[in-house]
């Protein structure tokens, strides 16, 4: 697919991406969709006082959550301020060293310096990305106590808000300058669906957000999607169907009359 470099200029600027931001994704291979656009202003934004340091991505299946996230962390944050370090989660059913290759071949392999082993990611400047993968809420509690600069959850709606508290409790830095933050992907369901959808969703739905930012997006926002993933998504009957195409928060939650739905 052909990309308008021009056209992906505007819109960061239209959006508030830094042009530095945009500069070091560029020059590292990584062109962003046009909603990532806007969850990396939002990261961008966290850096000043005041502003949300919560942002959460997505809500559907499909519009490049995990590629957004983990640019952000790996190909700006981490090249930015020396000697950061990240924790980067994701739920997982294999070893989190296996789960992640997909993300560092397409976002960092041949792209930029860095060394790996089995649960660590170090850039020269001295930043790292400690990679972590959980079954369930047991695996988080490992994490719970060690001090982070900055955090990323994927699949969020994968554990409850007491578990998220307590890691939050980590997150702690001794950087000048820099404000700590929470990263997250999520789709709708899930153990953590009603504390996600209230922290994340109905701010941004009414119009009151303060604390958290939330940027949604569904498959039809990544035009990379593969045709065969895109007949699977609009092949799903039911409640199921509607959550992870289209993002729909307001299943679940036992109400009977579909058109009361927001």
């Amino acid at each position: 697919m052909d990309v308008n470099i021009e056209k992906i200029a505007e819109e960061a600027r239209n959006k508030g991406v830094p042009p530095e931001q945009l500069k070091s994704f560029l020059s590292h291979g990584y062109v962003p969709l046009l909603w990532q656009l806007d969850f990396h202003a939002a990261a961008r934004k966290a850096d000043i006082a005041g502003q949300a340091v919560e942002v959460g991505a997505g809500g559907a299946r499909g519009p490049g959550k995990s590629h957004a996230v983990f640019a952000q962390v790996t190909l700006d944050d981490c090249q930015r301020v020396e000697g950061l370090k990240a924790l980067f989660l994701r739920q997982t059913g294999k070893s989190a060293e296996e789960s992640f290759q997909d993300l560092i071949h397409h976002v960092l392999r041949e792209k930029i310096d860095f060394t790996a082993t089995k649960s660590v990611l170090q850039f020269e400047n001295g930043s790292k990305v400690i990679l972590g993968g959980f079954n369930d809420e047991r695996d988080i509690d490992k994490y719970v106590g060690i001090e982070y600069d900055v955090m990323a959850v994927e699949e969020l709606n994968q554990l409850t808000e007491i578990k998220i508290d307590k890691l939050k409790g980590s997150l702690r830095t001794s950087k000048e300058g820099w404000r700590p933050r929470l990263y997250a992907s999520f789709n709708a369901g899930g153990i953590g669906h009603q504390f996600v959808k209230e922290r994340f969703v109905l701010p941004w739905r009414e119009g009151r957000e303060t604390k958290t930012t939330f940027i949604p997006a569904t498959y039809k926002d990544n035009p990379y999607l593969n045709k065969e993933y895109i007949e699977y998504l609009e092949g799903l009957q039911g409640d199921l169907g509607k959550a992870w195409r289209e993002g729909e928060w307001d299943l679940f939650e036992g109400q009977y009359f579909s058109e009361w739905r927001y």
